[in-house]
């Protein structure tokens, strides 16, 4: 068994099985399957990551998505780091490397796994051992619970029906005294925006959009703990802390 092996194994249930997909991407789902961002993923990066894009449609600016991942990497000195929907690592890649901390990244897309893995080679030459890439499904996640000091969860709530369900399931993973980190696109009065929102929801590609209020009133229902939430054009923003 090999390191990343062995630091796998100590993270799931008991019993859970896990496999090497391919160099440095493993997978706990018994049938891997396709996902619809498996083709969409290098076209995802190219659009998502632009400032154009994110101004125009979102009002919110991909330096305030990097900011935020480096918050919650820099939250702790220590202690393992879920990246839960980590997608390409497009907003989180640079943090996680600039931190000595271990990173548990789940995506249930392996072509976004592999552009994330992509993305570490490229920027560091190497994927450090410390940084394991798995492919799961994140509203059943594996794990044991609290055995995750910080927990970044972003751009993933909106695609989510039972979002209360998964911020339940998350919380449950986290150690005392952690932090969860979330962002959401949100309905807030901006008519670009807001109606993008409908358009993506009517396309199948996100679940009925939320209001700004009603993410805080259900964050803040299901975590049962103090929350900083705040909201940049169509983007939410949600940290916790401890009371």
């Amino acid at each position: 068994m090999t390191k990343c092996d062995q630091q796998l194994s100590r993270l799931l249930i008991k019993d859970c099985p896990f496999w090497s997909i391919e160099e440095g991407i493993y997978s706990v789902l018994p049938t891997p399957g396709s996902h619809q961002y498996d083709t969409k993923a290098t076209l995802y990066d190219l659009l998502i990551g632009t400032r154009s894009y994110n101004r125009i449609i979102w009002g919110a600016s991909p330096h305030s998505y990097v900011r935020f991942a480096s918050q919650a990497v820099t939250s702790h000195s220590d202690g393992w780091l879920l990246d839960a929907g980590c997608g390409s690592m497009l907003f989180s890649a640079q943090a996680h490397l600039e931190s000595n901390r271990p990173v548990l990244a789940c995506d249930q897309s392996l072509g976004m796994l592999r552009r994330a893995r992509q993305r570490l080679l490229k920027l560091a030459g190497a994927a450090p051992e410390r940084i394991l890439l798995l492919q799961a499904d994140i509203m059943a996640l594996p794990f044991l619970p609290t055995c995750f000091q910080t927990i970044l969860c972003m751009n993933v709530l909106h695609h989510c029906q039972e979002a209360a369900g998964l911020t339940l399931c998350l919380k449950e993973l986290l150690a005392d005294g952690g932090q969860i980190y979330l962002t959401s696109l949100v309905i807030n009065h901006r008519l670009i925006g807001d109606y993008y929102l409908k358009a993506l929801h009517r396309q199948g590609w996100i679940a009925r959009p939320r209001k700004s209020a009603g993410l805080e009133v259900l964050l803040r229902d299901s975590l049962k703990r103090g929350i900083n939430y705040r909201v940049e054009g169509n983007m939410a923003y949600a940290m916790t802390f401890t009371m």
